[in-house]
């Protein structure tokens, strides 16, 4: 029996998805003028936001078992809100210079932004699924946003498509695990993991995660992702980017705090020693920016499986502050992406997508070029910012368990890594700007420009206090 009362802890779920309908009809009436849906949409966000904030201290497990609301889904419910707001603030310029300033476009954050939350408080595998396909049929028709640019309509449709296959891995899975263990409720699933080893049981766990490692990019499931980024509109690639692995990441989180997958720890490793190294050895030979970040990003993903081979609290803490600092660097880097880049002459392709538009970029944008040399200086994990941290924690979490060859590794290959952010740097700060007529100049518009402001204080904050995350949850690292 549902009790009024659990209602209280699902606002913030309430908030977007009563708003991603208005908003979604908001957009028919409001047909000459997007500035009505945007600011609705952009205050349902911050709303959420806010009203989620009350539940950082609750431990609940609520209708019927199938949402779970704790202080560390919170966190990732928090970071993932704080991302999509981010991307709010960045989109309706962006848009407009394009000429795709759609009212669905609003519509189709907030129900991404609800698939996300579902999954980040789903406790029962049929919730994750459903949070999981309506932010995923999100992304796919985001990516393709821009009707009239063929890269925009390849890369929906190589999403789609492989989503769509990964998909059948995860439910084939899914299907698997209950006809082992007459449930679909994660806790009860994996909370006596002990008792079924049958290689039944083993095939559906295998395929259940193979469905969220092809989200976060893991190796092999990779090679999705540069195609998908290059060719979606750069706000949504950052919105993917960053807030898009935070509910797949915290589903796995639910997954190993339950299992047991200490006996798996070597597959994890190498699954994670793969993915860092093939991320940041082909960042090596981009020249397209969007790619190198999209690159980047795989990379990331391997560094949180570092993490996740540690399989304690400490790591998991450690995944979720990692991911905060990775929504205000990686987002704020396709965000300067986003405010530099323009259409070509036929509209069908862009351009300052390539390093050698960013040559003396520190001329024509000082404050484009300091803050993007942040962002990239953090993704390096240079100290003391919060990318650094956020390594750290993961690191050093493979080192309490004995995984020093695994974090050596690691280290290794974020050194690596670099040489292509500095490469960046180099262009923008020592070389010479190739002049063009109107181009002196890069006038980046206020709304952008405090999404970039937010994404700096962040960078900077939780680089200097990282204690103030922890904190905040009331965690604490041991």
């Amino acid at each position: 029996m549902i009790k009024t009362t659990e209602l209280l802890y699902i606002i913030p779920m309430l908030i977007v998805a009563s708003s991603a309908i208005i908003a979604l009809f908001a957009g028919i009436i409001f047909r000459k003028s997007k500035v009505p849906v945007y600011v609705f949409s952009l205050a349902a966000a911050a709303a959420s936001l806010i009203s989620a904030l009350f539940n950082i201290s609750k431990d609940v497990i609520i209708f019927n078992e199938l949402l779970r609301i704790n202080p560390l889904s919170s966190a990732f419910a928090i970071i993932a809100m704080t991302g999509m707001v981010i991307t709010f603030l960045a989109s309706y310029d962006y848009l407009d210079r394009l000429g795709i300033n759609y009212g669905e476009y609003y519509s189709l954050l907030l129900f991404a932004l609800l698939g996300m939350l579902i999954m980040i408080y789903g406790n029962d595998m049929l919730v994750v699924f459903l949070g999981l396909e309506t932010m995923s049929f999100c992304f796919y028709i985001l990516a393709g946003m821009m009707r009239n640019r063929m890269k925009s309509n390849e890369s929906a449709m190589k999403y789609f498509l492989l989503g769509a296959f990964m998909t059948g891995f995860l439910l084939y899975g899914v299907s698997l695990i209950y006809g082992v263990t007459g449930s679909t409720n994660i806790g009860k699933i994996f909370a006596s993991f002990a008792n079924y080893k049958s290689a039944v049981f083993l095939t559906g766990i295998s395929l259940f995660l193979i469905g969220f490692f092809f989200k976060l990019g893991i190796f092999p499931f990779q090679m999705w992702i540069p195609d998908v980024y290059e060719g979606a509109p750069t706000v949504v690639s950052g919105m993917m980017a960053a807030a898009g692995k935070v509910s797949a990441v915290c589903v796995l989180v639910n997954v190993f705090s339950y299992m047991n997958f200490s006996e798996y720890r070597l597959m994890f490793a190498i699954l994670a020693t793969l993915t860092m190294l093939y991320g940041n050895i082909a960042a090596l030979t981009q020249t397209n920016l969007k790619r190198l970040l999209a690159y980047s990003s795989i990379a990331s993903a391997g560094y949180i499986l570092v993490g996740f081979t540690a399989m304690d609290d400490f790591a998991y803490r450690g995944i979720s502050f990692y991911l905060l600092a990775y929504v205000f660097m990686q987002l704020g880097a396709f965000i300067v992406v986003s405010a530099y880049e323009k259409s070509t002459a036929d509209g069908k392709d862009f351009a300052n997508v390539t390093f050698d538009d960013y040559k003396g970029l520190a001329k024509k944008s000082p404050f484009a070029a300091i803050i993007m040399t942040i962002f990239l200086f953090s993704l390096a994990g240079i100290p003391p910012l919060a990318g650094f941290w956020g390594k750290y924690y993961l690191f050093y979490a493979a080192i309490k368990q004995n995984l020093i060859w695994l974090s050596i590794v690691a280290i290794l290959l974020s050194v690596v890594s670099v040489y292509y952010y500095l490469k960046v740097i180099v262009y923008m700060w020592f070389h010479d700007a190739v002049e063009a007529e109107g181009e002196s100049r890069v006038v980046i518009k206020p709304l952008v420009t405090v999404s970039l402001v937010i994404s700096l204080i962040g960078t900077l904050l939780f680089g200097f206090y990282p204690q103030l995350f922890f904190s905040i949850f009331g965690f604490v690292l041991k």
